[in-house]
């Protein structure tokens, strides 16, 4: 699983990376907002962690901005703040949970955990519109504008992924994962097979499948 750390204190970076990393999550860590946002537009993040006192912005704009293009990550605020106000308009603005600074490691663990089990547990729309995409996971149709694509059920289920992850980048190795199944030991090629199989059923659309050079494919609506 990957956490994205927003922290411009790097002792609490360091901190942070060592004791997620331990447990076995991937960490980045970032000191502000502008390289935040730069971050998620070719990294994968499950989850972020965000410190609200930030040099560039303030950690309730880029809550904000989340919620516009990437409500599907959770966000755990970090913060020396312990106003109610603050937290109360954190949780306005979509943070999933918040911690007090300073705090310990090992709560911060369970509350990643308890965070990403509700995640789990909301059930997923069955219909998803988005753009000109309609996609219906029950029937397995997928339509964009008045062009119904003939999907393979690999095809299918990676549209499916990237539909309900807008704006969300998936590398290869992801997409194998989660389309394929952790027990698939084939080669990250099966990925870009789908996606060229897919863009020519596609045409004239074929650009709603972005290719984030060096990373992997994300939707772009």
């Amino acid at each position: 699983m990957n956490i994205l750390i927003i922290e411009d204190d790097p002792s609490i970076q360091m901190l942070l990376k060592l004791s997620l990393e331990v447990e076995g999550y991937q960490t980045k860590a970032v000191g502000t907002v502008t390289k935040a946002w730069d971050e998620l537009a070719t990294w994968s993040a499950d989850l972020i962690l965000l410190d609200l006192m930030l040099p560039d912005r303030s950690g309730f704009e880029l809550l904000q901005m989340l919620q516009q293009q990437y409500k599907s990550v959770p966000v755990i605020v970090l913060t020396a703040k312990n106003e109610m106000n603050d937290k109360i308009l954190g949780f306005q603005l979509g943070a999933d949970d918040y911690l007090t600074k300073p705090f310990e490691t090992r709560e911060l663990i369970e509350r990643i955990k308890a965070v990403m089990r509700r995640m789990k547990m909301v059930a997923p729309p069955e219909v998803i519109k988005i753009g000109p995409i309609e996609i219906d996971k029950n029937g397995r149709t997928c339509k964009i504008g008045e062009q119904w694509l003939k999907t393979t059920s690999k095809e299918f289920d990676f549209m499916w992924l990237l539909c309900a992850h807008p704006k969300k980048v998936f590398t290869r190795e992801d997409l194998l994962d989660q389309v394929w199944g952790y027990d698939y030991y084939g080669h990250t090629r099966s990925v870009d097979m789908v996606v060229n199989r897919l863009r020519e059923k596609m045409k004239p659309n074929e650009h709603l499948i972005a290719t984030i050079h060096g990373t992997g494919y994300k939707l772009e609506v």
